[in-house]
């Protein structure tokens, strides 16, 4: 992104809100497009197929519990005002 001229981009919505303080020339004209929803998936080897496996599992375990969902839903409030990253109940609208 550039605060110069004219400037039509596509950027991944994270870029944004983190620098937009610094953007005072340019606005948000679009946001939302289902097709464009990153969304990500979280897998673990079979069980016992690596030294680390276990470890994994818990993680991912863990990133799709109440809590670590919380912890998504949260980052970059504080900062930024909004959410960096959106947690499963809204990615599970645009999941395709």
């Amino acid at each position: 992104m550039r605060n110069v001229g004219i400037n039509v981009t596509l950027t991944p919505i994270i870029f944004w809100v983190v620098g937009r303080k610094g953007l005072s020339n340019l606005k948000l004209l679009f946001r939302g497009d289902p097709v464009l929803v990153n969304v990500y998936h979280a897998l673990t080897a079979p069980d016992n197929a690596t030294p680390g496996q276990l470890w994994a599992k818990k993680f991912v375990e863990f990133v799709g519990s109440e809590q670590g969902q919380q912890i998504i839903a949260d980052y970059g409030k504080s900062e930024y005002g909004e959410s960096l990253y959106n947690d499963v109940t809204y990615a599970q609208q645009y999941d395709h």
